[in-house]
């Protein structure tokens, strides 16, 4: 009986043992989702290259600006965690030159952010050069001061130049909706009633010497004469108009002129080729030394024109941003300010838009994510409403505007100012007109027209 047991369980074990190494069905595999990868961001730097001419002190600013703005970023940790690195390029203003810089700057350096002088001259060469560059080396061009043609290229062919920006309004609109609220104050703080104008010979001053009409993709932008305008919109009857030539040193016969004309207000449309210094010594030591003179552009945007003139800036009205008790326009208005001032440096509003343009191109690229997908910037960038510029209210700096102004500015009121006593300038826009263009409250309420005073009130105050 045991012995038949034994059998029978041998014969289970083999029997197990046998089916055990029997062929099983193959196992079906869970399915799994493929692992998705994506491109890794690059760590290296993002580099800024600033092609400027450092001779002339305007483009030193200009180019300290950006300098200031790429400390002033990596002391917040950078793009995206990655550091800026700053390269300046000598052009001698020279288009020769400064095609070669550009190449050094995009080519060999690897630049991603390029900021240029505001020569149009150069501005047209290189967009011409960086339109070929731009598929293998893609980088964004920021320039200022350089005529409209240059944005006329990026709207009438956009693929191939969209790379540029120009943080300046259109010429028609430069020379209209920001030289139009000098007149405001002439007729609404002054109670001026006749006008003379010295309008700068030089092609951006086209539209405001003869008028103009400029046919874009997106519309016609237009501006009559500004001797007719001023008339027109103003009122004002205006008794004198030069034409400057730009190396002009002799303006006294033109005071004379003026104020044998009996002008009561003079306004002067002038760039940095104009010599603002000279013209207001003359202008104080003249017949016309009591009509109040107003200055667009140059030196006399600058603190530093009281020392310049010796004083003789006393009563002008200029628009300036170079003043540290300036009412800011953001956060960064007035670090930019003294960011240069420790360099010894002053502050025309060239030197305040390349700043906030490193500024615009940070919130862009943290849009995006990817600083080196400059396709996806550039569409970040017109699309961004930058709330963060130095000096203009955000509706006047968005550049996807699809009109005339597309990638540049729109034209408004600035922050104009007499220079009264020991230099210091006294901001007399009117506060109206400053809120109706959306200007921040801070900068409204600083607005003090009622503190206007002739330039011979001035003399007799301040001791000049």
């Amino acid at each position: 009986m045991n012995s038949k047991k034994l059998v029978l369980g041998l014969g289970l074990i083999l029997a197990v043992a046998f089916l055990g190494c029997a062929e099983q069905p193959p196992v079906t595999p869970t399915p799994t989702t493929p692992a998705v990868t994506t491109p890794p961001v690059s760590a290296e730097p993002i580099k800024v290259c600033a092609l400027f001419d450092p001779r002339l002190p305007v483009f030193k600013a200009d180019a300290e600006a950006v300098k200031a703005a790429v400390e002033a970023i990596n002391a917040q940790g950078g793009i995206l965690g990655r550091k800026l690195e700053y390269y300046h390029f000598d052009t001698q203003r020279k288009v020769d030159l400064a095609i070669t810089a550009y190449r050094q700057a995009v080519v060999e350096t690897g630049c991603k952010i390029v900021m240029v002088e505001g020569v149009s001259e150069e501005i047209m060469a290189i967009i011409e050069e960086g339109a070929k560059m731009y598929p293998t080396h893609p980088h964004i061009i920021f320039s200022s001061q350089a005529g409209m043609d240059t944005t006329l290229k990026v709207m009438k062919d956009y693929d191939k130049y969209k790379f540029y920006f120009r943080n300046l309004p259109p010429d028609p609109d430069l020379n209209y909706n920001v030289s139009k609220w000098f007149f405001d104050i002439a007729k609404n703080v002054i109670g001026a009633k006749r006008v003379a104008l010295i309008l700068e010979d030089a092609a951006w001053t086209a539209c405001a010497r003869n008028g103009c009409e400029i046919e874009t993709p997106y519309g016609v932008i237009e501006s009559k004469p500004m001797r007719q305008w001023v008339q027109d919109e103003f009122g004002l009857e205006v008794v004198y108009v030069m034409h400057a030539a730009v190396m002009e040193k002799n303006f006294l016969p033109v005071f004379e002129q003026i104020a044998a004309k009996k002008a009561d207000f003079i306004f002067v449309l002038s760039s940095w080729y104009t010599d603002t210094v000279t013209l207001t010594k003359q202008w104080a030591a003249s017949s016309a030394k009591n009509i109040p003179l107003a200055l667009f552009g140059g030196t006399a945007q600058w603190m530093a024109q009281w020392n310049l003139t010796g004083g003789a800036n006393l009563g002008t009205i200029v628009m300036t941003y170079d003043y540290e008790g300036i009412p800011p326009v953001s956060q960064t208005t007035l670090p930019v300010i003294k960011a240069l001032h420790a360099k010894g440096l002053s502050l025309d509003t060239s030197a305040h838009y390349y700043y906030s343009e490193m500024f615009r191109i940070k919130e862009a690229m943290e849009k995006v994510g990817n600083p080196d997908d400059i396709d996806a910037v550039i569409k970040a960038i017109e699309e961004l409403e930058f709330a963060n510029h130095t000096s203009i209210p955000p509706k006047w700096n968005f550049l996807g505007y699809k009109t005339p102004n597309f990638h540049s500015y729109v034209g408004g009121p600035t922050l104009n100012a007499q220079i009264q006593c020991n230099g210091i300038p006294v901001y007399i826009m009117r506060p109206e007109v400053m809120e109706e263009h959306e200007w921040p409250e801070e900068v409204v309420k600083a607005m003090h027209p009622e503190a206007y005073k002739p330039p011979a009130e001035l003399r007799k105050i301040c001791g000049s």
